[in-house]
């Protein structure tokens, strides 16, 4: 689902909901722009495997049997990351944000299926991320939680830099993600006058294409945010 889709879908099961249900529950103040600020994990992500072989001059063939000297499986390990997102409420449950994430994780290589017995060698190397996208934000319709708690769900997409350690080479690629969250208001949960405080927690599940990769092809991984935000 391109983030177009997903921001019409959000859009048309928002109009669908009664206007009671929405004012009954916490909710945005239209054109009101809320500023949040946190931290974000992201799990590790497979980058692919590779496996280098040699082959030798044999009589009687033109394709001679290939020789294993190694496999390199590459991992981006699990890393925290800040995360800031500035959001404009369309309506009371409606929001487009714009989101960037920026921070380090570590790249390992392992070795393995070597002959001459180095498996289990591994690389390290430190890679600087930063991520820069936008996405829809809808507030769930009123139910059976507590009257200061809204759920949601988000969708968008992102551009993506990486660093390799020392900033020598950069790789550009693009995110999408999926969330599920709750936001905790710790005031203004009516949408009234004055600034509206309180709390997000999201999990979520990103997929990535392009950057630093092995391996040609989508890759994808969980992820999980906590942020405080202040309305306007």
């Amino acid at each position: 689902m391109t983030p177009r889709h997903a921001l019409a879908v959000l859009a048309l099961v928002a109009a669908a909901v009664p206007a009671n249900a929405q004012s009954a529950a916490p909710a945005w103040r239209p054109w009101h722009p809320v500023i949040a600020v946190g931290a974000t994990i992201s799990g590790s992500e497979a980058l692919g495997s590779r496996t280098i072989e040699s082959r030798a001059v044999a009589v009687g063939t033109t394709t001679p049997a290939g020789f294993t000297l190694f496999r390199a499986d590459s991992t981006l390990d699990r890393g925290v990351g800040g995360d800031l997102v500035v959001s404009l409420p369309l309506t009371r449950s409606l929001a487009l944000e714009m989101r960037g994430t920026a921070g380090r994780r570590t790249l390992t290589t392992r070795i393995s299926a070597d002959p001459e017995g180095a498996t289990g060698t591994a690389a390290s190397e430190q890679v600087t991320e930063v991520e820069i996208g936008g996405r829809a934000s809808w507030l769930l319709p009123a139910g059976p939680w507590p009257r200061r708690l809204r759920p949601f769900v988000a969708a968008g997409g992102a551009y993506l830099r990486q660093l390799h350690e020392d900033r020598i080479l950069v790789e550009t690629g693009a995110a999408w993600r999926a969330d599920l969250g709750t936001h905790v208001w710790l005031r203004g949960a009516r949408g009234g006058r004055g600034p509206a405080l309180g709390a997000t927690a999201e999990l979520g599940w990103q997929w990535r294409t392009g950057g630093i990769a092995v391996t040609d092809g989508r890759r994808s991984s969980p992820a999980a945010t906590a942020r405080l935000f202040i309305g306007f």
